[in-house]
């Protein structure tokens, strides 16, 4: 098999064949014999990196491929990346430090789409990070991507959309009512609906459970701070005072357990009434609603 020199090689035989031909005579003087004294250093070899403002071709993926395929925002699109971030350390994320990394996310694109993410129901916020092998390479990355999800209540199935997010999220976005079917104090189901249209109940936002908690299960008192947390994101929706959230149902819905597993503790949080509303309860300061 034959063999392939690499541009150092190259160098040392080239050297080493001036040097031998320098012991038997002067090197001549169109020879420099400081062949590489004026050579520029070679730049440091940085990986690839995803940008800020750049909006995907694809769904939004846990582990992400080296790199993605990047389109023009106006095209229709998936995802749409608000920050990229760096994990500190060599030891490769956990749920820990992905849970780490969201409370970021979530900073970010509070400041990137002017207002809370949670505030328009069917945008989903989800963290990509570097494959093993990528990771293994150098790559230290982590992207926060939005995307918008089919319905509210679906959070693995997106849609193709038009135009960025950056500075504000269209007034589409932001009709978060929904027809609530309760059973036995369970939500059964929850169909997005215009607000000028019959429903019960309103997405008010979401917030995440510390890295430590664990997923909720039938205990009482874990659901009791669920809903109290609720209570402080459906008066801020309603724009009432903090005392009066013990008057509103609450309905909180916590990540699946796989997400949750992974470092998403995300809880969705929406105000239910006991009588149909015909327009959106937002703002409203409790006039015309339930007490």
């Amino acid at each position: 098999m034959r063999g392939r020199l690499t541009a150092g090689a190259t160098l040392v035989a080239l050297l080493t064949t001036l040097a031998l031909a320098g012991c038997g005579q002067a090197l001549p003087a169109e020879v420099d014999a400081a062949l590489v004294d004026d050579w520029k250093p070679v730049a440091e070899v940085t990986g690839w990196m995803p940008e800020a403002g750049a909006c995907l071709a694809a769904v939004s993926v846990d582990i992400a491929l080296r790199s993605a395929a990047v389109k023009d925002c106006a095209e229709p699109h998936y995802g749409e990346v608000v920050h990229v971030g760096k994990f500190p350390g060599d030891t490769y994320p956990g749920p820990k430090e992905k849970a780490a990394a969201l409370y970021e996310c979530d900073l970010k694109a509070m400041l990137y789409l002017g207002r809370a993410w949670g505030h328009a129901a069917k945008l989903e916020l989800r963290l990509s990070t570097p494959k093993v092998d990528t990771w293994t390479s150098g790559a230290r990355w982590y992207r926060c991507e939005i995307s918008e999800q089919a319905s509210a209540e679906d959070a693995e199935r997106f849609i193709l959309r038009t135009g960025s997010l950056k500075g504000a999220i269209p007034p589409a976005l932001l009709n978060n009512c929904v027809k609530a079917v309760i059973v036995d104090d369970a939500v059964s189901r929850m169909d997005d609906i215009a607000c000028t249209t019959a429903h019960n109940a309103e997405y008010v936002g979401v917030f995440r459970e510390p890295a430590t908690a664990a997923y909720p299960d039938g205990s009482a008192k874990t659901w009791d701070r669920l809903h109290k947390t609720c209570g402080t994101l459906i008066t801020q929706y309603l724009g009432v005072p903090a005392s009066r959230a013990v008057y509103y149902g609450s309905i909180a819905l916590p990540a699946s357990g796989e997400r949750w597993a992974a470092g998403d503790h995300t809880v969705q949080c929406a105000v239910f009434f006991d009588k149909t509303l015909r327009k959106s309860a937002r703002d409203s300061k409790g006039k015309g609603l339930p007490s």
